[in-house]
């Protein structure tokens, strides 16, 4: 049977994830000020639609950021403060974790991780190309096995859960402007695609980084390396100016489509790339 109420341990674990008191969180939840307490000092916590409700708080890190946000007022500023500088710790500590954070905030919809990676991924290159500057400091370093997933740090924190649906952390405010419009450009770029071409992109990336993933010619790439190998690219193709970079990401995907199609089956040569 599904668990649905939190248990003791998960219990004080969510009051650390939080950095929140019982007394405190108990006055979120519009519940009797020692309510918590009282569960708290159970040996066994019973199964209840108090317990179901800490146990989702527990799980889910946007619904005790929504709780946080929209009752506020109920707690001290002091423990307000806590809790929510608590809540967004792991993305203020990291700067591309503070960039994922903004384009899942500023994308409509529900982002995928590939989707995701791609963008981080082209508005580092275009940063590097066009502004002469990373967007962020980690380097490329694709996940272990067949993933390629190219930042350790996203894939981890898709992993932990560490992002919001929907944040109210302001990013943008931490984000100078130029980084913005590249962001901005690299999402519009790759709104018209799907998950078959993301991930296809992604692969082809790292062929083109790292090598065969059974040579790994390379582990990681530096984002000075990363700048001349698509430098070099970028001439070749002729790409000049930031807006030419859309008809070289379609070109680039109808020759991937063209090298892969003759492997599919005939069902699923009928699924378009993007």
């Amino acid at each position: 049977m599904e668990k649905k109420s939190i248990d003791k341990d998960e219990l004080k674990n969510l009051l650390e994830m939080y950095d929140i008191g019982k007394k405190p969180l108990a006055k979120l939840l519009g519940w009797g000020e020692t309510t918590i307490v009282l569960y708290a000092g159970m040996k066994t916590i019973p199964d209840n639609e108090y317990t179901q409700k800490l146990y989702q708080l527990y799980r889910d890190k946007n619904s005790f950021q929504e709780l946080l946000i929209n009752n506020g007022d109920r707690i001290t500023g002091v423990a307000y403060r806590k809790s929510l500088t608590k809540l967004y710790k792991p993305i203020l500590e990291s700067r591309i974790l503070l960039i994922a954070q903004y384009i899942i905030d500023t994308c409509p919809g529900t982002l995928s991780q590939a989707h995701l990676d791609v963008i981080l991924l082209w508005s580092q290159i275009l940063s590097l190309k066009f502004l002469g500057k990373p967007v962020f400091d980690d380097i490329y370093q694709p996940t272990k096995g067949n993933g390629n997933s190219p930042y350790k740090t996203v894939a981890e924190g898709f992993k932990n859960s560490v992002f919001f649906s929907n944040s109210t952390l302001s990013p943008d405010k931490l984000i100078d402007e130029q980084t913005k419009e590249i962001i901005s450009f690299v999402s519009e770029m790759f709104s018209w695609y799907g998950e078959r071409a993301f991930n296809s992109l992604l692969a082809a990336e790292r062929f083109r980084l790292c090598g065969p993933p059974q040579e790994k010619t390379r582990r990681s790439v530096s984002n000075e390396l990363m700048k001349k190998i698509y430098g070099e690219l970028f001439e070749q193709a002729k790409v000049k100016k930031i807006k030419d970079v859309e008809t070289f990401i379609f070109k680039r995907l109808e020759t991937i489509r063209k090298k892969t199609v003759s492997s599919l089956t005939d069902k699923e040569k009928k699924v378009p790339l993007n």
